[in-house]
């Protein structure tokens, strides 16, 4: 074997001692030599040319998968939450079908409740999927999805506490509640207890441990938590709320809002979204396709009305009536423009109009949380999702319809008669267009 280095290519390098070095030869050897060197140029070319291989196009650049970044507090069952660092609930296995079928890379984002809002408004995250409750708040600055479950506040208190018989009692000062900081929990406890001593407390998981110790009379959870909750010598006191849970978005996602509301509703007509509410939630949380489809148009017209003690206290910050033709005869218009069938739409939305006013007639003087075309934006968010809701064409009863609003509506100052009138275009919906 000749001495010397290997180069890449597998030729090897002769160094000075090898047969690469000058020798002394007679005068007559030099064209033998030139010819050899010749020879030896020729083979190295070759050898070259063989070790490059064949000239290859440049790979193909793969695709980039879209990312599907899911915001997730991970401490809210049976939505999420953590266990032996695994992420498990109701909401991780449909962010789970969620990024498959859209062709999407599933990855989460740990977001705590008090930073919901703020990494909302920042865009870090492409939807929220930890039990997120529907609020006019939220709606200000996000917009959400369809609704996929219902659940009751109520609040836990000892069995053997005698002070505590009734949901009334907890409305005392000297009366303890501990609840969720930054959720919508603490809103209704504040709202609910505002007599009461309210204690929120960050880490959800450690709320359940405030009544156990002592350190709380009560604590404020909803239905779905009650079932992690519930154990000997506690009891429920409730529900005395009905909330939606949706998944929420920042407000420039309406793309992905609308893809996301197509999806839940071909889940909900499947029967998967209902098989997964059942197996997490419990059967009575089980809704059929009808029933899903009637609690998303009511959840959004109670969002809408929610808005309105807000839209009351801006318009009278900018000197602005109550009542705006111009302002109602766009709207009109735009839900029109947006809607397949515009004539029930439209008259949908004149009874929404007039509900509105009510509302705003009946808000108790505030200071405003948002200045009018704020207001506006996030309605015009809520409407653009309505329209879509309404052009499923939702079918119930009278009854039906009455019961979803009645239980919806229960908190705002509305007459049943004009209630009625709301269920009675509703319900003309179902009637195929002219």
């Amino acid at each position: 074997m000749p001495c010397g280095r290997v180069n890449r290519c597998g030729v090897h390098r002769h160094g000075p001692h090898g047969v690469g070095r000058a020798q002394t030869q007679p005068s007559r050897a030099a064209p033998a030599r030139r010819w050899a060197r010749s020879i030896a140029a020729t083979a190295l070319a070759i050898v070259g040319v063989s070790c490059v291989g064949p000239t290859r196009p440049p790979p193909t650049a793969q695709p980039t998968i879209p990312a599907l970044r899911v915001a997730t507090s991970a401490d809210y069952a049976p939505f999420s939450s953590e266990r032996a660092g695994t992420l498990q609930g109701m909401d991780v296995d449909i962010a789970e079908r969620l990024a498959r079928d859209l062709g999407m890379r599933l990855e989460y984002v740990r977001v705590g409740w008090p930073q919901l809002a703020a990494a909302t408004q920042q865009g870090g995250f492409e939807v929220a999927m930890s039990g997120v409750t529907m609020r006019p708040e939220r709606a200000l600055i996000g917009r959400y999805t369809r609704p996929y479950a219902l659940v009751g506040s109520v609040a836990l208190v000892r069995s053997d506490d005698a002070r505590m018989q009734s949901v009334a009692a907890l409305d005392r000062a000297d009366v303890r509640i501990a609840v969720n900081a930054g959720g919508h929990l603490e809103r209704v406890a504040r709202l609910r207890f505002p007599a009461a001593s309210i204690e929120p407390v960050t880490d959800n998981q450690a709320v359940m441990e405030r009544l156990a110790d002592g350190k709380a009379d009560a604590v404020v959870t909803d239905t779905a938590e009650l079932q992690e909750w519930t154990r000997p010598g506690v009891r429920a006191l409730g529900p005395f709320s009905v909330d939606h849970k949706a998944y929420l978005l920042p407000a420039d996602r309406g793309d992905l809002a609308a893809r996301l509301d197509a999806w839940m509703a071909a889940r909900e007509a499947d029967g998967w979204l209902d098989a997964e509410r059942v197996r997490w939630l419990g059967r009575a949380a089980s809704m059929n396709p009808d029933a899903a489809d009637r609690e998303a148009v009511v959840s959004l017209i109670q969002l809408r009305l929610a808005l309105m003690p807000d839209v009351a206290a801006a318009k009278q910050a900018a000197g602005v009536p109550i009542e705006d033709r111009a302002q109602e005869a766009r709207v009109i218009e735009r839900v029109r423009a947006r809607s397949a069938r515009p004539e029930a739409t439209a008259a949908v939305y004149g009874q929404l109009i007039e509900l509105a006013k009510v509302v705003q007639r009946g808000a108790p003087a505030a200071p405003s949380h948002a200045s009018l075309d704020e207001l506006r934006a996030a309605l015009g968010r809520i409407d653009e999702q309505l329209v879509r809701e309404l052009d499923r064409t939702p079918r119930g009863s009278p009854d039906e319809w009455r019961r979803s609003l009645a239980r919806s509506l229960d908190d705002l100052p509305i007459d049943p008669t004009a209630v009625e009138e709301l269920v009675g275009v509703l319900t003309n919906r179902d009637a195929p267009p002219s």
